[in-house]
């Protein structure tokens, strides 16, 4: 009855290829059998997690001005990667003592429970800066079979990416050049004109003085001649960007290249800027990336951003060029209300679509995938009244939670506790937006 279930696949997919490991700190490929870090000095400080040696590493490199969200938006995408990982059949934690206490007092509490938004990162030469060393998630999943996973974030300061100086600090950030994916946040309130039009309703944040393109070449500066790795370049805040849609600019003339009216481009509801990414436990939306992408990057031409793009479309140096795409993402889905968070909560808005499109290239939590699931599961199911829910793709299976659990919203209430109070999301929850519930 259940043999076409637990059937293997004629061919093997993307996940079942092994991950490299590399070292969490300097993001460098090491042998899978060490014990230690063969790039740190200090090996007492920079120990590495438990069951690191043969695991797979996914590297994330965070980059932008200062003010353009980058603490925020870790805050949010490390809430969102637990759900995404649980949705699909998969455990999460904090890898090290350093990354649970570090993500909970400079993240998770002063934004999911004290509700207030976070300071600038500090500089790197500071005595309290903390994002020295990087944030590391255990990730693993049995559809991974053979290899635990490990996820790493590193953020850089706004101002160690300034132009002054930047000589003697460009060593410190080698980093980058290994980086699975460098994440790059440009704030759409570093325009002018945007900045004008949004005047009374949206507070303008502390622009750094050099500006996102000068940060943008100080990181091609790293990289070199040799390393090329993806580019995500995101318009970050994209809230303020929607906010746009209840200006009228009738009453203004448009003329030249970059007169946009951006109360009617902002209400295009076809677009794909102005729809949510597709749900946790389904695959990942790859065609609606790619239009996503041709949006983006019309919408930073509009923005003056020209030059932004230009840099990206020529290499800084050597010959080869750079492999970016465009996003759109909104940490908190509204602006802030003095130095709070808005009433209406936390609505995060396509923050997954760049470290999803990395995971999914792996064939990593992308959706329903076979399950080699024992008997004894269904006998467990059926004593506890729960059905097998049926997949919504044909010859594959939801996975071990939907079983057990009866559904994955059950299994994600059962595996957090809200900060607020305790309800369970139905599955026919529109798509558009989601309101989450944060577990601690």
């Amino acid at each position: 009855m259940i043999d076409h279930l637990t059937q293997e696949p004629e061919t093997q997919g993307p996940e079942s290829a092994l991950l490299p490991t590399k070292c969490p700190f300097t993001f460098k490929e090491m042998p899978a059998d060490a014990v230690v870090s063969p790039y740190v000095e200090d090996r007492e400080e920079y120990q590495l997690p438990e069951g690191w040696q043969g695991s797979g590493t996914i590297t994330f490199a965070m980059a932008g001005d200062r003010s353009s969200g980058k603490s925020l938006y870790i805050a949010v995408i490390v809430k969102l990667l637990r759900k995404l990982v649980i949705a699909n059949g998969g455990s999460f934690r904090s890898a090290d003592e350093h990354t649970r206490r570090i993500y909970e007092d400079k993240y998770e509490n002063p934004l999911f429970a004290q509700m207030g938004l976070l300071p600038p990162t500090p500089p790197a030469s500071s005595a309290d800066a903390h994002q020295t060393r990087p944030l590391i998630f255990d990730v693993s999943t049995p559809a991974h079979q053979g290899q635990r996973l490990f996820v790493v974030f590193r953020d850089v300061a706004g101002e160690d990416l300034q132009e002054e100086n930047f000589a003697q600090r460009q060593s410190e950030l080698d980093f980058f050049k290994y980086a699975d994916r460098i994440i790059f946040l440009f704030d759409p309130m570093a325009v002018p004109r945007i900045r004008q039009l949004l005047e009374g309703s949206v507070e303008s944040p502390e622009v750094g003085e050099d500006g996102p393109t000068i940060v943008l070449r100080n990181v091609l500066r790293v990289l070199g001649e040799e390393h090329r790795p993806k580019i995500s370049l995101c318009l970050s805040k994209f809230d303020t960007m929607q906010r746009l849609s209840e200006v009228n600019q009738q009453h203004l003339h448009y003329s030249g290249p970059n007169m946009v009216n951006w109360q009617r481009v902002m209400r295009n509801f076809g677009a794909t800027f102005r729809r949510d990414s597709a749900a946790l436990d389904q695959p990942f939306d790859r065609t609606g990336i790619q239009l996503l992408d041709l949006e983006i990057r019309s919408m930073l031409e509009c923005l003056d951003a020209t030059q932004l793009l230009n840099q990206l479309n020529q290499p800084l140096l050597g010959v080869q060029n750079y492999d970016f795409s465009c996003f759109a993402v909104s940490a908190l889905g509204a602006p802030p209300e003095g130095d709070r968070i808005a009433r209406t909560g936390i609505a995060p808005f396509r923050c997954l679509d760049p470290i999803r499109d990395v995971l999914a290239e792996h064939g990593l939590f992308n959706g329903p995938v076979y399950q080699e699931l024992p008997k004894v599961m269904w006998g467990n199911a059926a004593a506890l009244g729960t059905a097998p829910v049926t997949s919504q793709f044909p010859g594959q299976f939801p996975g071990q939670a939907a079983v057990m659990g009866g559904g994955i919203e059950q299994a994600l209430a059962a595996e957090q506790a809200p900060l607020s109070n305790p309800a369970t999301e139905t599955a026919a929850e529109p798509k558009k937006r989601r309101f989450w519930r944060w577990g601690r």
